[in-house]
């Protein structure tokens, strides 16, 4: 037997022995009488696993932008959950865990991508980690009586890690090569020669691509380090309330420090497969640190032991289930790699031209973009396959050298200059013809435009004429025309047709176009500086949503401002997101703290985030940054949101009026809330997979229809109770009145019946589909919502 295999057999033997002598010295009946004040809020604590577990694969997802491709967030999280279930086992497990996280990624990302995606995340998790247990140790010095030779090493600690942290930091801004010069190093020894010496070419690319993704995508990269911070903040949560649960009342500050603490005893027990023993046995002189019996600390242990037992189950589940999809080569894991693709699957392929005048002004900013830059992204958004701009040579120069050092010009966009020698209906006879495509889109470049007019103009899929967009019957700038249609145009336009404007005149006269009329207000001239001012009204106008009520309405008067000023600074909207998602967990701190002026002032936080909370969405229309991931993110963002409130409140109801009972409904609540975020998913996904925000809108439309089902009926006109813009609101008034646990209630009732409804309504939306009477989805939504975004607000 191999040295390093006795050195681990010998260890898990010790620890067996050292678990056995911590209960029989504890005593068993004392264990099983202090584990008896958990009971079923047990779950609570292994929801509370799970959470972290999920926040944990969304920050190794962020690690994946860039790659080309996009992974599942359920195949993550199974690959997240196999992965820690073998680093159960200890070190040999943990690789062995990285390695199947690597290689049932998804073949359609390279093997560089996907090693540097795994390491990333490990190092930031271990990174994040060094500096969660460097404020705890610097907390103890504070909190904690040590001895004088404790004091000296817990100072030392500090500061080895704050100057590791540093380094790293600073390798990492200044692009120090320290893997590959590590490897080169290594190679010296003959022993690692033959093994390393072929990696060499992955070992450099992996270590670029880990300076790219500080560098290319910041927004990621700190996304990612918040998203582990909140992972290590989870488990403080998780010592605090386990504690709590077991009748101690220690502070949050105590818990940092219990728990930075645990993750150096998890480092001293690496040697031992599973730490079975040592980490126990560290968990009990951390609450004798604290004053704390043996009994509290070998209970803290067995708790956080069965929580892991528990998700490692999952994993084991999880890697029968993708192995065995493997085997049979069915698995569906890249979601949409290219969005420009699926696009073109759903309507024919549309070419769309943009035309500027001589004298026009494309660069005229409206939402700090220029107008051209936003109809190149809207048409893009919309699924234009290809767009081509067509501008005079001078205009062209100075517009493409300011586009192109923005950076935010897709990758099909093409430039052209009229020619006198051929009219502009034979040149656009030419494009069809050169392009190939099915449809043509017209667009006046110097206006702006609500982007849904464009999804609107390049859904239109006739065979033959064509859609032209207007407003009191004039043209606005906007015409869909078949091939058919172009090609009569140039054999019948007069040649001396000048412009746009001209073209789309004659084609509503001579040719068989269906005329749509919008409303003014989706639309804008941009030629002077009143006419910009006036665009960048109705661009404010545009934020409003159709399925906005008096409580959102209310928010945007206050988040619009915010976020015209946000448009000015480099911020993303997932930054938006996140730094919302802060907010909330402040909230749900201060509501933990119980006592009157804690919770209003947690309440106060609540109705901060309910405001902050439009401001990414608000970001991402105005700089035209909106995703399906970023939909996705506020999604799970706004369900972390309701899981940190009301599990502070139920904390602090539990301290303040020692209502045990609280931490039961908190289970309920908790419970709901997960199951409401499962199903609503899986409706957005079934019913607008393209289109995911518009998914309260598609509910509301089906639901609308069936007006005499007493089930449906009842959710549409109550949904607006549990949106991030009302219950704050509710959650401040309950807060003032010192009445918080009616509220609390009410919401674990309301949170099940949130999910049975929405089942519910999947089911029947489904089986109405099944009998020819099709539920709408996101691309049948009718036009009259486009009107109806310009009138609101």
């Amino acid at each position: 037997m191999p040295r390093r295999w006795s050195i681990r057999f010998i260890g898990a033997i010790a620890g067996i022995a050292l678990l056995g002598y911590l209960v029989r010295r504890v005593g068993p009946a004392t264990l099983l009488e202090t584990l008896h004040r958990l009971g079923w809020n047990l779950a609570l604590i292994i929801a509370l696993g799970g959470v972290a577990h999920f926040v944990k694969t969304i920050a190794w997802r962020l690690t994946l932008a860039g790659s080309g491709s996009t992974v599942s967030l359920r195949r993550l999280f199974q690959l997240r959950l196999v992965s820690e279930a073998a680093g159960q086992v200890g070190a040999l497990g943990q690789l062995f865990g990285e390695g199947v996280r690597v290689s049932a990624m998804s073949a359609e990302i390279p093997i560089d991508s996907r090693v540097a995606s795994v390491t990333m995340d490990r190092a930031l998790f271990i990174v994040t980690g060094a500096f969660v247990s460097a404020l705890g140790v610097s907390a103890a010095l504070i909190l904690v009586p040590l001895g004088a030779s404790l004091r000296m090493y817990a100072v030392v600690f500090a500061v080895v890690v704050a100057s590791l942290l540093s380094v790293a930091a600073v390798a990492v801004s200044r692009r120090w090569p320290f893997l590959s010069v590590s490897a080169r190093a290594v190679l010296r020894i003959p022993f690692f020669r033959q093994r390393i010496e072929p990696q060499l070419p992955v070992i450099r690319s992996v270590e670029n691509r880990l300076f790219d993704f500080y560098r290319r995508t910041p927004f990621a990269f700190w996304g990612s380090v918040l998203l582990n911070l909140v992972c290590h903040g989870l488990a403080i949560v998780e010592v605090y309330l386990i504690l709590l649960l077991l009748g101690v009342n220690l502070a949050v500050a105590g818990a940092l420090v219990f728990e930075a603490v645990t993750k150096l005893v998890n480092i001293a027990g690496s040697f031992n497969p599973g730490n079975v023993g040592t980490y126990e046995g560290g968990n009990v002189l951390i609450a004798r640190m604290f004053a704390l019996p043996a009994s509290t600390g070998l209970a803290v242990a067995v708790v956080r032991r069965v929580r892991a037992i528990f998700w490692t189950a999952v994993g084991i589940i999880c890697i029968l289930a993708i192995s065995r999809k493997l085997r049979s080569g069915s698995e569906e894991i890249v979601e949409r790699p290219n969005p420009e693709a699926a696009q073109g699957e759903a309507y024919p392929s549309t070419a769309a031209f943009i035309f500027i005048g001589e004298n026009g002004s494309p660069l005229a900013e409206v939402g700090t973009l220029p107008v051209l830059l936003r109809t190149i992204l809207g048409l893009k958004k919309a699924g234009a396959t290809t767009i081509v701009v067509c501008a005079h040579a001078a205009t062209r120069r100075i517009a493409e050298r300011e586009l192109l050092q923005m950076g935010r010009l897709p990758r099909f966009l093409e430039w052209i200059e009229p020619q006198s020698a051929i009219s502009l209906p034979q040149l656009l006879r030419q494009a069809v013809y050169d392009l190939r495509a099915h449809k043509l889109l017209l667009v006046d470049g110097e206006n702006t435009y609500n982007p849904l007019l464009f999804r609107r103009a390049c859904e239109w899929n006739g065979d033959d004429g064509g859609l032209l967009l207007t407003t009191a019957g004039e043209p606005i700038g906007i015409a869909t025309l078949s091939v058919t249609c172009v090609r009569d145009a140039a054999d019948q336009c007069p040649c001396d047709t000048p412009d746009l404007h001209s073209l789309q005149l004659w084609l509503k006269s001579a040719a068989s176009l269906e005329c749509e009329e919008v409303n003014a207000d989706m639309w804008q001239r941009v030629a002077t500086e009143e006419d910009r001012i006036a665009a960048e009204h109705k661009l404010d106008r545009w934020l409003v949503k159709p399925t906005d009520g008096i409580f959102a309405r209310f928010n945007r008067r206050i988040s619009v401002p915010i976020s015209r000023q946000l448009i000015k600074l480099p911020i993303t909207p997932n930054m938006v997101s996140l730094f919302t998602l802060g907010v909330g967990l402040a909230a749900g701190l201060f509501f933990a703290r119980g006592g009157y002026w804690n919770m209003l002032a947690g309440a106060v936080l609540s109705v901060f985030a309910s405001i902050l909370d439009g401001c990414d969405g608000e970001v991402a229309r105005l700089k035209l940054m909106e995703s399906d991931f970023g939909c996705w993110l506020e999604t799970v963002c706004d369900w972390l949101y309701y899981l940190f409130v009301f599990a502070g409140i139920a904390v602090g109801l539990a301290k303040s009026l020692g209502q045990s009972a609280a931490l039961l409904w908190g289970c309920l609540l908790l419970f709901g809330a997960v199951m409401s975020f499962l199903v609503t998913g899986l409706g957005r996904r079934r019913y607008a997979s393209k289109r995911p925000e518009q998914y309260l809108a598609i509910w509301q439309a089906n639901a609308e229809k069936r007006r005499s089902n007493p089930i449906l009926y009842m959710g549409r006109n109550m949904e607006f109770m549990v949106r991030r813009c009302f219950m704050p609101y509710a959650l401040l008034a309950f807060a003032v009145l010192n009445v918080l646990s009616v509220v609390f209630f009410l919401a674990a009732i309301g949170a099940n019946l949130v999910w049975l409804i929405s089942l519910y309504s999947y089911v029947a939306f489904a089986w109405r589909r099944g009998r020819s009477k099709p539920g709408i989805r996101s691309e049948q939504l009718p036009l009259r919502l486009l009107n109806d975004v310009g009138h609101e607000g």
